[in-house]
């Protein structure tokens, strides 16, 4: 390496590391994004799921999603919400609603709370039953229900992805809608999931893909912010990239330093509940 070079190359660090000492996260005002509810455990994507958003999307903001699964009469279901601000920042001790047996949805199915209180079928406006919890200080809240249907259960499906028009002999389905109190159905982006319940034996849950919050995509020269330090599931991220000069990471906090494509990767092991992590995003440097 000759010396211009090395001199190149240490400036660059250089200057990395004094942007570093000054960065902070971005606030919760320049990510310009609705408050959020999405489901991240047990975890759906399009392996194990059917996607029906079109089915609500006039009705709903534009990042809500809306999508059906199967499971087997008598599933017990640990449903984990994660709440932010913004889409980006965890909202801690935020109130959260989820209503069982959501209102228009044809909802019929039963469920036992884990309090003991039975939820029946959906009628028109009203829901079945709304629970009420409270998020923790990294954003997430749990509900937890089980099936109870014995009855006029679905015939179980050839596929995780079957799709609902070869259901038999009736569909028989519970709709799940997470609301943040004082937030309209266009005013925050959730993930409404339906249960279809068949005859097969209670769905046993693994190990669930790890989900992360949202990256920013763009970031000004000299600029800079702190990527997620854990995953929804809450085990620890470890970043890195391969775009330098463009953008380096230091710890968790990626530094802009020329314009052009810079490529983050998160990774980690899992653990017990949560298989292994390994992601990507690309940040358009300006």
């Amino acid at each position: 390496m000759n010396i211009r070079t090395l001199k190149t190359g240490r400036a660059l660090v250089s200057l990395a590391l004094v942007i570093a000492a000054s960065i902070t996260a971005i606030p919760s005002s320049t990510a310009a994004g609705l408050p959020s509810a999405r489901l991240v455990s047990p975890s759906y994507d399009a392996t194990n799921s059917v996607d029906a958003t079109g089915d609500i999307a006039q009705y709903y903001s534009a990042g809500t999603k809306a999508f059906y699964t199967y499971i087997g009469h008598g599933t017990t279901l640990t449903l984990v919400y994660a709440v932010t601000t913004d889409g980006v920042t965890p909202a801690a001790n935020q109130e959260l609603r989820l209503q069982i047996n959501a209102p228009y949805s044809g909802s019929q199915a039963n469920w036992l709370t884990a309090d003991g209180k039975k939820v029946t079928a959906q009628d028109g406006g009203n829901f079945g039953l709304e629970l009420v919890g409270k998020t923790d200080a990294t954003g997430k809240v749990t509900f937890v229900l089980t099936n109870t249907d014995t009855k006029g259960l679905e015939v179980a499906p050839t596929s995780p992805i079957q799709n609902r028009d070869a259901i038999k002999p009736a569909r028989l389905y519970g709709t799940m809608k997470p609301v943040i109190p004082g937030k309209g159905d266009k005013d925050a982006d959730t993930d409404l999931v339906t249960f279809d319940i068949t005859d097969g034996p209670a769905t046993v849950f693994g190990p669930a893909a790890q989900k992360v919050s949202a990256i920013p995509t763009s970031l000004n020269r000299g600029k800079g912010f702190i990527l997620p330090a854990k995953s929804y599931g809450g085990v620890a991220i470890s970043w890195s990239t391969d775009s330098k000069p463009t953008c380096y990471v230091i710890g968790k906090r990626v530094i802009a330093v020329r314009a052009g494509e810079c490529v983050v990767r998160g990774s980690n092991t899992g653990d017990a509940k949560n298989l292994a992590l390994s992601m990507s995003a690309v940040i358009t440097i300006k």
